[in-house]
């Protein structure tokens, strides 16, 4: 069962950390790529857990999930600028569960493009595509943990890999 009220980091800080980490590997990221990532720490959380990583919940939008207030505040933003060193992000910097929850989803994800995580995103069975399945589903509809979690322990569970 998920505990939807219990949640571990800020959204928005946890997408900076996202950005920091990629920077600091050399990785090409732009928002759709933070999304995607950030979707895939919060499923892998959420399986392992049993609780939510970030305050907001992932939306269900025509190019895949999307946490629309951190996507907001990241949009004024300068990728560039957003260092591991900053300041903020120094409480997630050194929660060793989390570096190494982030490094998994790098290790796994980390080289996939925009486009092949948006892609992923809409597979058949994915938490996304059974929230636009729903019947009288809209644009923006919260996709359900419950929908997540399983989805998520499923993908562990095979090679600790997508599956």
């Amino acid at each position: 069962m998920v505990n939807s009220e219990i949640y571990r980091y800020n959204s928005v800080t946890v997408a900076k950390y996202i950005v920091a980490t990629a920077n600091a590997m050399r990785i090409i990221i732009n928002i759709t790529k933070v999304q995607k990532l950030l979707y895939i720490a919060y499923g892998i959380y959420l399986a392992v857990k049993g609780e939510r990583l970030t305050n907001e919940h992932p939306q269900a939008w025509p190019y895949g999930p999307v946490f629309p207030t951190t996507r907001n505040k990241l949009l004024k933003l300068d990728f560039y600028d957003i260092s591991l060193g900053n300041d903020e992000l120094k409480e997630i910097g050194n929660d060793d569960e989390m570096r190494s929850l982030v490094g998994m989803v790098f290790n796994a994800f980390g080289s996939w493009t925009a486009g092949q995580l948006s892609e992923w995103s809409h597979s058949d069975g994915s938490p996304w595509q059974e929230t636009v399945s729903m019947p009288k589903f809209k644009w923006g509809g919260v996709i359900p943990d419950e929908f997540i979690a399983p989805y998520f322990k499923r993908i562990i569970t095979t090679d600790g890999k997508q599956g």
